[in-house]
């Protein structure tokens, strides 16, 4: 690598190199995925040649080519990211990027299930293995990696609860560790999800309460097809079709619209901050402000 001023690929690639060891496996694939298209877009173009106004053309382009804000975030992101690398490596004198204004951060619109559409969904023709994870993240509004990766011996059939404690990562499908210590909890189950269990296990013979099929490369089921499986159990059934993460935004919007405490809520999903779930679930409190003047209208 040419020292002075090489080109922006070659720093790209010496930057992801050391900073992927510095995030999470999931993370660090995200910004993997995203160097192609940045690589093209700035070939040949050496690292002191990106400009404000070249930077800006670049975030233009993006903008243009990703509708959804948040992959077009991503990207300028990464920019921003290894110019400030550069920097640092004394490539550049500064980070073009700093005098640009960039796409704010945008919040996912939560679409969740209604109830009567999760019983529909259980009802339709979907295979067995989906329509089960249906009914744990409903009730237990677990992470799909977590859901995957529960073994039989995570999971109080006499107490009623579950010990969420690994989570599969999307990079690789391989286990690790919960995405971050308040991850690792404690999860209630309700004697409805209790006896829907216990006939799980009747049939099930795996320490893996969700084992592989007879193709697959772990004992535990990949599970990364699934939402497309269930759009197509939600268009058979006639509701709008959602992927399996709303299962997720169902479980705590329902029981935030129930009046059950956002503390309460925040533990059971494994939000490191309370503030992550009502910024999340933001949507809900009108509800919450309805169910507080109903109770004041008592006193």
């Amino acid at each position: 690598m040419e020292i002075q001023n090489p080109l922006y690929s070659e720093v790209l690639d010496l930057w992801y190199s050391k900073h992927r060891l510095r995030v999470m496996e999931s993370t660090a694939y995200n910004y993997f995925r995203a160097l192609p298209v940045i690589k093209d877009y700035f070939r040949e173009i050496h690292i002191r040649d990106i400009t404000p106004e070249t930077a800006y053309d670049f975030i233009k382009y993006i903008t243009s080519k990703f509708t959804v804000k948040t992959s077009a975030r991503l990207y300028c992101k990464v920019l921003n990211m290894s110019l400030r690398f550069a920097v640092g490596y004394g490539y550049i004198h500064y980070n073009p990027v700093d005098d640009i204004l960039l796409p704010p951060r945008v919040r996912a619109e939560i679409k969740p299930y209604q109830k009567n559409e999760v019983y529909a969904l259980m009802d339709s023709h979907g295979p067995q293995w989906v329509k089960d994870a249906i009914m744990i993240a409903f009730r237990t509004g677990m992470r799909p990696g977590e859901i995957f990766t529960l073994k039989w011996s995570d999971i109080n059939l006499v107490t009623g609860y579950i010990s969420v404690q690994r989570a599969m990562s999307r990079a690789s499908s391989t286990i690790k560790e919960t995405k971050t210590p308040s991850s690792i909890r404690r999860i209630d189950i309700d004697s409805k999800l209790m006896t829907y269990l216990q006939g799980m296990k009747e049939r099930e013979t795996s320490q893996y309460i969700f084992p592989a099929p007879p193709t697959g490369r772990h004992e535990y089921r990949i599970p990364w097809n699934i939402s497309e499986i269930l759009k197509n159990m939600c268009r058979e059934v006639g509701i709008p079709p959602r992927n399996f993460y709303s299962l997720r935004h169902t479980h705590a919007t329902v029981l935030l619209e129930l009046g059950v405490r956002p503390k309460i809520v925040q533990e059971r999903l494994g939000h490191s901050s309370i503030r992550i779930t009502m910024d999340t679930y933001s949507h809900v409190a009108p509800t919450i402000q309805q169910q507080a003047v109903a109770e004041l209208e008592k006193i």
